[in-house]
């Protein structure tokens, strides 16, 4: 691992927790989505945006993977913002949203894994 990487298995630990906790988060929010629960929807939105101050949460210290943060806290915002204007069809494309920006920061990552070796 490059110095841009946070290595310790005290991280690896909280990483892993965090990355748990955030799959549940979403798992619920296709749920709040497919069962038209705003509330639920709302509050798993804000689940995931408190995630990203988590210190798991800080895998690489690299301005992409400080986009990819921003893109995907934003996604959770936007979600927050559906879920209060009972906004159906934006939650259902910012959900979609959301899940692209997971895919691509943990493909970014696992590059950079790779190439790290």
């Amino acid at each position: 691992w490059s110095s841009d990487v946070c290595s310790s298995d005290l991280q690896t630990t909280a990483t892993a927790r965090v990355m748990r906790e955030k799959l549940a988060h979403a798992q619920r929010l296709l749920e709040a989505v497919v069962t038209s629960n705003y509330t639920l929807l709302e509050t798993e939105s804000q689940a995931l945006s408190k995630a990203t101050k988590d210190p798991g949460w800080m895998v690489l210290k690299t301005p992409e993977y400080a986009r990819q943060s921003d893109t995907f806290l934003r996604a959770t915002e936007d979600l927050v913002a559906a879920a209060k204007a009972h906004d159906l069809d934006a939650a259902a494309m910012h959900y979609v949203s959301l899940t692209v920006s997971c895919y691509q920061c943990h493909r970014y990552v696992k590059n950079m894994r790779l190439a790290s070796r």
